[in-house]
């Protein structure tokens, strides 16, 4: 299929997890559009499953695996006024424990500093300068370039940061290597926004970091989390910098 091993391997567990649905002996004339949509109705992470089982499907029709396509067809959720999913501090601590050396820059980036995922992904757009990342214009969603003081133990982090491809592949690699089932949509921001809002105790401040406006920050990311909770949330990045 010409995919990086990461995607690969995320493939099959999507792969493995339908087929305990539909019947581990069972041949891919059972996977009907039926069938396959009951699963995705039931199971979590829905869109995503659906693409890559989307591409397996074709690649099995092109290669006469199968002679039908089943037609998988999922309603957009909506999340208006719904309350934000973050991450707890013992699961940041197992994504960092199970961190491949290779990934833990871009983890620290998404889940410690909270850049978006179209920033991250820029990082020739992004510097270090005097103890502060710099985010890019080219980099940023809102065009303007972000300073960001960085805190103790960072630059170690920073020193990780490489140019990666198939992200999405390894982060999904990661999240089950973790042990993690609980995944909220755009977890990473949002636990870095609320641990940020409370390290600041100021929203403007808060904002100029992310990248979001004081109310949004205000309205979204207020009380989700206890000061307690933050403390150690920076305290695993500071300890583990050096890993």
């Amino acid at each position: 299929m010409g995919r990086t091993p990461a995607y690969i391997k995320s493939m099959g567990w999507v792969l493995g997890e339908l087929a305990r649905h539909v019947g581990a002996s069972k041949t891919l004339a059972f996977h009907t559009t039926r069938t396959v949509q009951s699963w995705l109705s039931e199971t979590k992470n829905a869109r995503h499953k659906a693409t890559r089982l989307k591409t397996f499907y074709l690649w099995a029709r092109d290669n006469h695996h199968m002679v039908e396509v089943p037609k998988l067809n999922l309603p957009k959720v909506s999340t208006k006024d719904t309350q934000l999913g973050f991450l707890t501090v013992p699961e940041c601590a197992s994504l960092i424990q199970a961190c491949p050396l290779e990934l833990q820059g871009h983890l620290w980036l998404r889940l410690c500093m909270g850049l978006r995922v179209a920033e991250a992904g820029r990082v020739e757009d992004l510097e270090e300068r005097d103890g502060f990342l710099i985010v890019g214009a080219r980099a940023a969603k809102t065009r303007t370039r972000r300073v960001i003081e960085l805190l103790p133990g960072h630059l170690g982090w920073w020193l990780k940061v490489r140019p990666l491809k198939s992200l999405r592949e390894r982060f999904e690699a990661l999240r089950h290597e973790a042990g993690l089932t609980h995944w909220p949509n755009n977890a990473m921001r949002h636990t870095a926004a609320s641990h940020w809002l409370n390290y600041y105790q100021d929203e403007g401040r808060a904002a100029l970091h992310l990248g979001n406006s004081p109310t949004m920050l205000h309205r979204h990311y207020k009380a989700l989390v206890t000061r307690a909770d933050s403390v150690k949330f920076f305290e695993l990045w500071e300890i583990n910098s050096h890993g």
